[in-house]
């Protein structure tokens, strides 16, 4: 009788350790080892301890740049939008109503970030500091690291291996622009609900593997989070096929059954793909969307990739973006090196497989992660950009867990468990006080946007779009010439930016160097003959030269593409006036005023005409 109770326990080990990867070696698809740690590090004081110690670690890391003062050109535009500076229910219907032509900033649909951003407002402080929102973007940050643990620690059952990693996630230089970016909320809001929807699936996994049933209400909760996600930022669109990428590993439920219950999530990211397609489309200036040529697109693929590579290994000279080599081409050495170099790698990553999934499930995330910015649909300029990487990072994660978690667990004759895990610590912590440190000089070149500019522009000297905002930013301190000399050299290094020459004509505009800004409005009309910016800057200018009829026809022009705006009719009605034409003036001026009430230069001139009306 001893017998068979003896095969019925050997079956039913055998079904346990399906069910738990990776406790067999010899298994090639094993997924990570669940044996738990010894009794030390499994006592709850110890596991919150550590949690605390790296979450501090990370605030006290950041601490300082709760104070930095350097600002983007979009940071300017999220800041500056009268909705987001006055916190209502009008502006949030506003916000949320603009799904397909985005107007308070403009580009792809994210209501959830502006309304984050917004809600910081309701602090009197954010008038004019930018601590309300360095803070907010930090406490994210926190919470992401916290989340970040909680799912190696779901997947690996290693609390300590969890903690180390989370830490090092939390310090790795690449995410200072994330936090310190006001305009990044976005992202940190995004990957603080992406990552919730992955913890809540993982329970949902969790839950059918213990209970043998799915908790639908996990799986709806899930989706919900992926949901929010999304309408922070629409680059956590493949939220679902990393899911699917957990399913191979370290799930081992990749099946029909784990695709098809993921249909809803299929549903929420083809919807927001078309509206984030849509709204870029309708809100650029250029009014298009730009497929990248077949030919490039391997190259650039597996160059970015390479490059985000390299820079998180190597996290040094950090930019806010990396433009492409001049060159770029195979006849580039570096360009060629980096790209055979990433190609071996990807060719290596297929070849794991046949040991281990770990290995490609890790580059397959992290490669998944990164695909709407890799360019394929070209929203931005930017191609390669520390803020691209906030949730990609996640992917490296998941071998190294795997790794820490097999060298945490094994059995050593010559070292001693408890030396051997002792050891690990101290390697995980010598690296997060380097990360720390890369961060801490990084973080200080934030404390003013003027220094932040000249620290990127020594390392970057050939990035026009750097050249373009250091311009800008000698607008806000008036000092034009200075900033027209940025824009020209903005203009030699890519005469193809329309709203470069639009900058440059203003700073001269202001200058009063009235036929150099008429070349520059030309310029930019010759690239986007659509813009009605172009076309009103252009009939300010001519009205400027006392050639009021061609003033006129510019800014008739921009009254056609836009008629909704106010600056148009207000700049009519000065020609009008500039002609003598005092009833057709005043009719514009009135339109002005209807369009925008608060317009007080309207308002002003419309008094002075009453009089002479009379």
């Amino acid at each position: 009788m001893r017998t068979p109770t003896f095969k019925s326990q050997k079956k039913k080990h055998d079904s346990v350790s399906s069910e738990n990867p990776d406790i067999s070696a010899g298994n090639k698809h094993r997924g990570p080892r669940l044996d738990a740690p010894d009794r030390f590090w499994n006592r709850p004081v110890v596991r919150w301890a550590m949690l605390v110690a790296a979450l501090g670690m990370v605030l006290a890391t950041y601490w300082p740049a709760l104070s930095a003062g350097a600002l983007y050109m979009d940071d300017k535009f999220y800041l500056g939008a009268p909705e987001i500076r006055n916190p209502g229910l009008a502006s949030v219907n506003k916000i949320f109503g603009e799904v397909l032509a985005p107007t308070i900033v403009k580009g792809y649909y994210q209501p959830l970030a502006l309304i984050s951003t917004m809600l910081d407002f309701l602090d009197p402080a954010a008038a004019n500091n930018l601590r309300p929102f360095h803070r907010t973007s930090l406490f994210l940050h926190i919470i992401n690291v916290a989340l970040v643990i909680l799912l190696l620690n779901l997947l690996f059952r290693n609390w300590p291996i969890a903690c180390l990693l989370g830490l090092l996630y939390g310090l790795h230089p690449l995410n200072v622009d994330v936090v310190l970016w006001v305009a990044e909320r976005k992202a940190v809001l995004s990957m603080c609900f992406a990552l919730c929807s992955i913890v809540l699936y993982l329970l949902y996994t969790r839950r059918e593997r213990l209970t043998n049933r799915r908790d639908r209400r996990l799986l709806a909760a899930s989706l919900f989070m992926y949901l929010c996600a999304v309408l922070a930022k629409p680059t956590a669109v493949p939220l679902v096929a990393l899911l699917l990428v957990l399913d191979y590993w370290p799930l081992m439920r990749l099946t029909w059954r784990a695709v098809i219950e993921k249909t809803p999530f299929f549903l929420v990211c083809g919807l927001f793909a078309i509206i984030t397609i849509i709204s870029q489309t309708q809100t650029l200036d250029e009014g298009k969307v730009e497929m990248m040529h077949g030919v490039f697109l391997p190259f650039v693929i597996v160059y970015s990739i390479g490059f985000y590579l390299f820079k998180t290994v190597w996290p040094t000279h950090l930019v806010y973006d990396y433009p492409f080599p001049q060159f770029f081409s195979l006849t580039n050495p570096g360009v060629l090196l980096l790209l055979l170099a990433t190609a071996a790698l990807l060719v290596a990553l297929v070849f794991s497989a046949r040991r281990t999934r770990a290995w490609i499930a890790g580059g397959l995330f992290f490669c998944i992660a990164l695909s709407p910015t890799l360019g394929v649909v070209s929203f931005t300029s930017s191609v390669v950009s520390n803020r691209f990487i906030y949730l990609p990072m996640v992917g490296l994660l998941l071998p190294l867990a795997w790794i820490g978690n097999s060298l945490w667990n094994a059995a050593e004759k010559k070292m001693k468990a408890s030396r051997k895990r002792i050891l690990i610590v101290i390697l995980g912590m010598v690296l997060a006080i380097g990360s720390a440190g890369l961060t801490r000089n990084y973080e200080s070149k934030w404390h003013d946007t003027l220094k932040l500019l000249h620290y990127y522009e020594a390392l970057s000297p050939n990035d026009w779009k750097l050249h373009t905002r250091l311009g800008n930013e000698w607008i806000e301190r008036e000092k034009f010439d200075l900033a027209v000399d940025e824009f020209k050299k903005a203009a030699i290094l890519n005469p193809g930016w329309a709203e470069n020459h639009l900058n440059l004509g203003r700073a001269l505009f202001t200058l009063g160097r009235f036929p150099e800004a008429q070349q520059a409005f030309a310029a930019g009309l010759h690239l986007t003959p659509k813009d009605w910016r172009a076309h009103m800057l252009m009939g300010f200018t001519f009205s400027q030269q006392n050639m009021p009829d061609s003033g006129l026809k510019e800014m008739y022009a921009a009254a056609q593409l836009a008629p909704q705006q106010a600056e148009i009719h207000f700049g009519i009605a000065g020609i009008l006036a500039q002609q003598g034409k005092r009833d057709e003036a005043t009719k514009e001026y009135r339109k002005t005023l209807e369009l925008n009430p608060r317009f007080t230069d309207a308002q002003n001139a419309l008094d002075s005409l009453a009089p002479a009306k009379q």
